[in-house]
């Protein structure tokens, strides 16, 4: 029961860091995901909410996680978006794994990481190598489980490392340690992984951190320091309103009771626990109050209503295929049995532990267990035989067995042979392999080289069409400009033209990213330049116009579907050097000024310039500001607000950005611009930038 009991406090830490969250604000960032779903025309974009959609559902709700996680992943293929695929596939590994579907979590992490070796995607291979090993963890499968975290963690320390992932790895690899009954290795993994938390400031990582250090002191027999550490992990976990792990936490302070030898004092604990864990909807857990509660009873002499638990645990341990839960059940039965003197039924469950124990454990000892069990029954048997067997029939056994032994020799010398040529055949066919493979590679890096130094040639042409620093500082000496491509070359861009008093400037958010984008970028910003120096346009909303219908006539878009099916969202205005006064208009991207403090946005219209398969150019809505010294006015692609980062992983999003802006709008342009620099690179980490980026900032 001891080991059972150790194994039942074990915490499972998910690296990719996902926080069970209250109904209320669930409910909340869901609706407000769904809202901004409707608005979204283009299939990245739909791709990249629905799984943060489902992401939002994984822990509350999986079975509705896995619903938008497969619309994502039906969209990602049908446009063959590999970051949707991955991010698809990894949400549906996490909502398989909260229902306890074992094989079909593997099935897609499997899946995440063919995906992630193909992109070379090392953050997130590390993210979804520790999520497979959680799966092994569960099913008592250490070896794949040690293997699995040991991967995540090497690549957790590349360069500078993701010390959220590594803490994580850390305390699953002391876990391993643990149950492998390593305590000094589990300890000093546990410690390493308690000073990165320290330092991340990570509170629920640290309670983690104390909660499994106090059960290893517990093994080791130090009851009053591992009562001192679970303490100390309660109080983290109550003032972090973490149920889950209060519930944990509880029923680890009841088990050091029980080692203590004192199962009065352990009770209230264990029903304290067991009454929050009915409330959450881990089965497995679940399944770990029940078996404490049940065996504490059964310690308390009290048989009838441990009884009543244990069993009730069994049968949820069989529903999950929890291996490592049903073998502690078994034991505890048996146990509980032997103790009645019920030497029948404890014989029976004792053998229904060494089947469980058979896929757990290695083959051997199984079967040495196996013959443990029996030697009881055939004791009597063979003494009997003994009695009665005569030394001829002994000395004729004894050279049958002679005989048996040369046969196995023989056989053995045979398979060695065979199998030292097979080697060497094997070894041939490696090298021949290896001589092609680094033959093919050689082809690679220089196809690689090629199209490479033609992205870098593209990156120098569209440089040289994006208006030049001191151009637009001599037409908006006070403004900014902050400007980071995803990719070598970049489907944003930012535009200016003058005309008398009036100049013209533009933040425009081509289709896609990289080479596509980029040639969108070339066809806006030579039919914006057109319409303000050969039509003689300056009005935002006739700009518009006719930026849509010449992106839709350049690209040949109509009904018949044999045009590229791509456009531009924007944000465009004048402004009035002389009056001060700023006409926008703008599709889908908003524009955002500061006066006296306080923050105003301007409404874009809903549809995107481009698309128009009608053949119907868009009337787009002309906005009249009147602005005074010292307004700032900013425009925007959705580049920033769209990009993941922070402690969980999640979007920038617009109201932070509103926030950001506010609080800058009142430093000169150059220091809003290093502010704004700075805050998207603590944002995003190590993370991968997930689209172009673009912000003007103008004071007038």
């Amino acid at each position: 029961m001891e080991k059972f009991k150790n194994r039942l406090c074990l915490l499972i830490v998910m690296a990719i860091s996902l926080q069970p969250a209250c109904a209320q604000k669930l409910q909340s960032v869901a609706d407000s995901l769904k809202t901004r779903l409707g608005t979204i025309t283009t299939d990245t974009g739909r791709v990249t909410a629905l799984n943060e959609l489902a992401y939002q559902y994984t822990t509350d709700a999986p079975q509705k996680a896995a619903k938008y996680a497969n619309e994502a992943l039906q969209l990602s293929e049908k446009t063959n978006f590999d970051l949707g695929r991955l991010n698809a596939y990894t949400v549906l590994g996490l909502s398989e794994y909260y229902l306890n579907n074992y094989d079909k979590a593997l099935e897609y992490y499997s899946k995440s990481e063919a995906l992630c070796k193909k992109m070379n995607n090392r953050p997130k291979l590390a993210v979804v190598l520790n999520n497979i090993g959680l799966v092994y963890d569960d099913r008592a499968d250490y070896k794949n489980a040690l293997s699995y975290y040991l991967q995540a963690l090497k690549i957790a320390e590349e360069k500078d490392g993701n010390k959220r992932l590594m803490a994580s790895s850390l305390n699953n690899i002391g876990l391993i340690y643990k149950n492998m009954g390593r305590y000094d290795d589990a300890l000093d993994f546990y410690t390493r992984s308690l000073k990165i938390k320290q330092e991340l400031g990570n509170l629920k990582g640290v309670g983690t951190a104390y909660l499994n250090m106090a059960l290893i002191y517990k093994e080791q027999g130090n009851y009053e320091k591992s009562l001192e550490y679970n303490n100390k992990a309660l109080e983290i976990r109550k003032s972090t309103d973490d149920v889950s792990g209060t519930a944990l936490t509880l029923n680890n302070i009841g088990s050091v009771y029980e080692a203590m030898g004192l199962p009065e004092k352990a009770y209230p604990y264990f029903v304290e626990s067991l009454t929050l864990r009915k409330d959450l909807k881990d089965k497995y857990n679940l399944c770990i109050g029940l078996y404490s509660l049940g065996a504490n009873y059964c310690n308390r002499k009290k048989y009838d209503e441990g009884f009543k638990y244990l069993d009730q645990a069994l049968a949820i341990a069989k529903e999950i295929g929890a291996k490592d839960l049903l073998r502690f059940g078994y034991e505890e039965f048996a146990l509980v049995y032997a103790s009645q003197k019920n030497y029948e039924k404890a014989y029976e469950y004792q053998k229904k532990l060494i089947a469980v124990k058979d896929s757990i454990l290695n083959v051997e000892s199984a079967k040495q267990l196996t013959e443990m069990q029996t030697k009881y029954e055939t004791e009597k048997k063979q003494k009997e035989i003994a009695l009665l067997t005569k030394d001829w029939e002994i000395q004729s056994l004894q050279l049958n067995k002679n005989k048996l032994w040369m046969i196995v020799l023989c056989i053995a010398i045979l398979l060695i042979i065979v199998l030292a040529a097979l080697i060497y055949n094997r070894y041939t066919l490696k090298q021949k392999a290896n001589t092609l493979l680094e033959h093919r590679n050689t082809e690679i890096t220089q196809q690689k080289k090629e199209i490479t130094d033609s992205i870098n040639y593209a990156k120098r042409i569209q440089e040289s069409i994006l208006p030049p620093v001191e151009t637009w500082n001599k037409m908006l000496p006070d403004s900014f400009i902050f400007y980071r491509p995803k990719d070598i070359v970049s489907g944003d861009f930012y535009w200016i033209e003058q005309k008398n008093d009036i100049v013209c400037f533009a933040a425009v958010d081509c289709t896609g990213h990289g080479v596509p984008g980029a040639l969108m970028s070339v066809v806006g910003f030579n039919l914006l330049t057109q319409a303000i120096n050969e039509i003689n346009l300056v009005k935002p909303s006739e700009i518009l116009k006719h930026l849509d219908a010449g992106v839709t006539k350049t690209l040949r878009q109509s009904e018949d579907g044999k045009g590229v099916k791509d456009g531009m969202d924007l944000s465009i205005c004048s402004l009035n050097l002389t009056t001060l006064e700023l006409q926008y208009a703008g599709a889908f991207n908003s524009l955002y000024y500061v006066s006296n403090g306080l923050l105003t946005e301007i409404k874009a219209d809903k549809f995107p310039i481009g698309v128009n398969l009608d053949g119907k150019v868009d009337d787009y809505t002309n906005h009249v500001i009147p602005l005074k010294k010292g307004d700032c006015v900013y425009l925007y692609s959705d580049g920033y607000a769209d990009q993941f980062g922070g402690a969980k992983g999640k979007k920038f999003k617009y109201n932070k950005l509103k926030e950001l802006l506010v609080s800058v709008c009142q430093q000169p342009v150059d220091e809003q611009r290093k502010a704004i620099e700075t805050a998207f690179d603590q944002w995003k980490g190590d993370l991968e930038q997930v689209d172009d980026v673009v912000i003007i900032g103008v004071r007038v």
